[in-house]
């Protein structure tokens, strides 16, 4: 079940968008906002899988309330302007639909949104957008405004998202926030060596290069792992 709010100041565009999605299958609308400060308060106390978000509301805009959110729902705009469509994608919106929205536009996204609540992660990378199984990855490390992903089925792939999102949307256990620049899969570690100056080398069983923690991190780790 695809569980989604829907924060929008216009009463018929609310009622309109939330006929559209509860005749979709396996859809469930927990929730409605008209401001900024009502969605706040609906994403913390429902945790949806993904929010369709109007751009200009009454009391502010769609990237107000994404401004510091650290909630790992997907975010579908919903707007009738087209000019804000290359700042929705650089906060990593999975999808931007325009009003009126078509029903069989609103189902090629949720088509998009429901593999995240399967497994997977629908990211866009330097390559274009990819599925990529949540349980292959093994180590993700940042750089600047991007991520690099290591693991069986990607090796040095770059992802447009930062660190902070992507452990959002990532199990514990087994994935282990060391530091503020790398996250490692615990299942997949197979060999813990210890270096000079209270380094560790962490080796993994699945043939992915393997990396050197700092102290701080290495102390990290092997708490997780106790």
């Amino acid at each position: 079940m695809l569980r989604v709010l829907i924060i929008d100041d216009e009463a018929p565009a609310r009622r309109y968008l939330r006929r559209l999605l509860e005749a979709a299958p396996a859809v469930q609308v927990a929730g409605e906002a008209a401001t900024v400060e009502q969605a706040r308060r609906l994403i913390r106390d429902h945790n949806p899988d993904a929010i369709f978000l109007d751009i200009e509301l009454a009391s502010g805009t769609g990237f107000d309330l994404l401004d510091g959110q650290e909630s790992a729902a997907s975010v579908v705009f919903v707007t009738a302007h087209t000019d804000y469509a290359a700042r929705a994608f650089d906060v990593e919106a999975v999808d931007y639909l325009l009003k009126p929205v078509c029903p069989d536009r609103l189902s090629q996204t949720l088509a998009r949104l429901r593999p995240r609540t399967a497994g997977h992660l629908s990211m866009r990378t330097r390559a274009g957008t990819r599925l990529i199984k949540v349980q292959e990855l093994t180590v993700m490390q940042a750089q600047g405004d991007y991520v690099r992903l290591c693991g069986v089925a990607c090796a040095n792939e770059l992802m447009h998202i930062t660190l902070k999102r992507l452990a959002a949307q990532l199990p514990f256990p087994p994935f282990c926030a060391l530091s503020r620049s790398v996250i490692i899969n615990l299942e997949h570690i197979s060999q813990l060596e210890q270096r000079p100056g209270a380094q560790t080398e962490v080796t993994f069983n699945n043939g992915v290069d393997p990396i050197v923690l700092g102290r701080v991190a290495s102390l990290r780790l092997r708490r997780a792992l106790a």
